[in-house]
């Protein structure tokens, strides 16, 4: 990048992943943005504006640099300053939401031009999973499927009525390396077979719009019963029905959890009721009202 080359804008969602079912591969792009504001520089730094969703180690900053370096072992001659208003560690995304922010800083100051699928491709690859990689890139409803070849298919699920997604976020930690570790080696064919019989269900209501069957659709055997009981209240949580919600799920590997609402659904009794369920347990939480997001990666010139 010369000294000369405009300065410019990078913005990638928050997603939320699994949504039940579909483990590894549905994936949800949503209205939290992690924005970074790159210029000419005589060497490559980077850093945060305070807030709340700052990060408090160097785990964030960290995937950035390791996924620009992922295009160019040499960091570009920029000053990057980022604006994060993605909850970290909280299952909405933030590693992937790094990762594309990182490859797409790394590629427009090396002047590559690389499409969409190579970074979603890239960011697969530094995610191993596509769930919440491609939601980052393309925005909207991804539901995606890899082939031996670690090649990354994905369909996109435009429906024009999309709910508005609620996200509870619970006071407790729970690292996607250790919410994995409680899964089981084996599973009993009944399990398996209602499990892949509501991801069937989960894609075609997403793509469809069918929300009516979301709350079925998002039931399954695969994950969230080893999950939820490590996340004190969510069994409750996960149980509650009614009221505005069409369906609900741990968002990612957890803890938080995201629940889809009517049309005019009051958001803020849905929060009180779900962080009740939580506060029995003695866990404290905060919830955000967040709507779909049809946009993925974005990338703009600022001009002086």
């Amino acid at each position: 990048m010369s000294p000369q080359c405009e300065r410019f804008v990078v913005s990638v969602p928050a997603s939320s992943a699994n949504l039940g079912p579909g483990f590894d591969a549905v994936g949800i792009a949503l209205s939290l943005r992690v924005r970074a504001e790159v210029v000419p520089a005589r060497a490559f730094s980077l850093a945060f504006d305070p807030g709340i969703e700052a990060p408090s180690h160097d785990g964030f900053g960290a995937a950035i640099v390791r996924a620009m370096q992922r295009i160019d072992r040499k960091l570009p001659p920029v000053k990057v300053r980022v604006h994060n208003d993605i909850p970290l560690g909280k299952g909405l995304g933030s590693s992937a939401a790094a990762s594309v922010l990182g490859l797409a800083i790394a590629a427009r100051a090396s002047g590559r031009n690389l499409s969409r699928h190579e970074l979603g491709g890239l960011a697969c690859a530094l995610e191993g999973h596509p769930d919440n990689a491609l939601p980052a890139v393309f925005g909207s409803v991804v539901v995606a499927a890899s082939s031996d070849a670690r090649a990354y298919l994905r369909v996109r699920a435009t429906s024009r009525r999309m709910p508005r997604a609620l996200v509870v976020i619970p006071d407790v930690v729970l690292a996607t390396a250790d919410a994995r570790a409680l899964l089981p080696l084996r599973y009993d064919r009944a399990d398996v077979v209602f499990t892949a019989q509501r991801a069937a269900l989960l894609g075609a209501a997403l793509a469809s719009g069918a929300w009516g069957e979301m709350r079925e659709a998002m039931r399954d055997r695969f994950h969230q019963p080893y999950r939820a009981g490590r996340i004190p209240g969510m069994e409750e949580a996960l149980a509650l029905d009614g009221r505005g919600m069409i369906g609900s799920a741990l968002s990612g590997a957890g803890p938080s959890l995201i629940a889809f609402l009517r049309p005019n659904a009051a958001w803020q009794s849905v929060a009180r009721r779900l962080a009740d369920c939580f506060a029995r347990a003695g866990v404290a939480t905060r919830a955000l009202a967040l709507d779909f997001c049809a946009r993925g990666l974005i990338v703009s010139s600022v001009r002086a």
